[in-house]
């Protein structure tokens, strides 16, 4: 099976196996049935990570076009083609309401009545929120925007416990995080910090499982950057000496080299009045777009900030059960 991946395009290497597998699909070089590589011999070919390959999988798997055999392998969907849509969430939502409608007809056949198994599933879904919250989850990365972002959209999206730690701390690896690492459920990191983080982890001899997640900057904040003159005078505002390098490089995969502007992470009032006069854009991390507005009048304000994407949130939302699961076993 060939597969070419480029790393200078831009896009996550786990959506370009993605993409290039659901293609075959669809256009029915990969028969209804027919086993793909594992994911190991899949990583072994590509020169890629194996979580890298198994993001891949998973989201195809719950598109309902890829099956996972227990003890067999990983299978085209004997639907194949048929499962295609240009609207994943489409087969996504079809997939749940087949196991929802199984669910009920056990229950029903159990004796359960229609208000009976409504509140049993109403406790089960508090239940299991309840069970997430118990999870602690350490996020590691190189710089403070990135914590921060990603901080927020752990809690929003999960409802667990988050703590950050920067990467410079965590490479420290001290007392400190020896005894924090010994406190947490789960370790999360960007891909590109993956392989660092889990030596380390295993080099101190800390048993846990690190998951990396792809993030992206929203492409409408890119594309009005892009569009600017380049005569343009631009101000970037964020919180850390790392933080243009991090835009600079969103920039220069789309093809946008030419591009200058000026930074600042002063918190400085007096400062950021004469930094935000002196520039006719602002370019700023969200988490100060409350700050800025407050002093920027007509000035046009770019937000910026990095998503994480669907195939990370279904990668995290599966190691997260995973580590409930392994933490009820304990408490038990």
């Amino acid at each position: 099976m060939k597969l070419k991946l480029d790393k200078n395009l831009g896009m996550p290497l786990y959506l370009q196996i993605k993409a290039q597998l659901k293609e075959k699909i669809k256009n029915e070089i990969l028969l209804p049935g027919e086993q793909l590589p594992t994911e190991r011999e899949l990583a072994t070919e590509l020169g890629v990570s194996r979580n890298t390959v198994s993001m891949a999988f998973q989201e195809l798997e719950a598109e309902g076009l890829l099956v996972v055999e227990q003890g067999k392998g990983t299978f085209v969907s004997k639907s194949g083609g048929e499962n295609f849509s240009n609207n994943p969430m489409v087969s996504r939502r079809e997939k749940a309401l087949r196991l929802i409608d199984q669910a009920i007809d056990g229950c029903f056949s159990l004796g359960f009545n229609v208000d009976q198994l409504a509140a049993l599933a109403a406790v089960r879904v508090r239940e299991r929120e309840e069970s997430l919250k118990k999870v602690r989850i350490l996020f590691v990365d190189c710089h403070q925007e990135q914590l921060q972002n990603f901080q927020r959209q752990f809690r929003e999206i999960f409802h667990a416990e988050i703590i950050t730690c920067s990467l410079d701390d965590f490479n420290q690896a001290n007392t400190n995080i020896l005894e924090l690492l010994q406190q947490i459920d789960l370790v999360v990191t960007t891909d590109t910090h993956f392989d660092e983080v889990s030596d380390l982890i295993e080099k101190l001899g800390v048993s846990l499982e690190v998951t990396p997640v792809c993030a992206q900057p929203k492409m409408e904040s890119l594309l009005r950057l892009g569009r600017m003159p380049l005569s343009t005078k631009i101000g970037l505002i964020g919180l850390s000496e790392a933080f243009p390098g991090v835009v600079h490089r969103a920039l220069r995969k789309l093809g946008i080299y030419e591009l200058n502007f000026d930074y600042t992470n002063s918190i400085n009032l007096d400062f950021l009045e004469e930094f935000v006069a002196a520039h006719e854009v602002l370019v700023v991390y969200n988490e100060r777009l409350k700050e800025v507005k407050m002093i920027a009048g007509e000035k046009e304000l770019i937000g910026y900030a990095h998503e994480l994407d669907a195939g990370s949130v279904t990668l995290v939302r599966r190691a997260i059960e995973k580590a409930v699961k392994v933490k009820n076993r304990r408490e038990l």
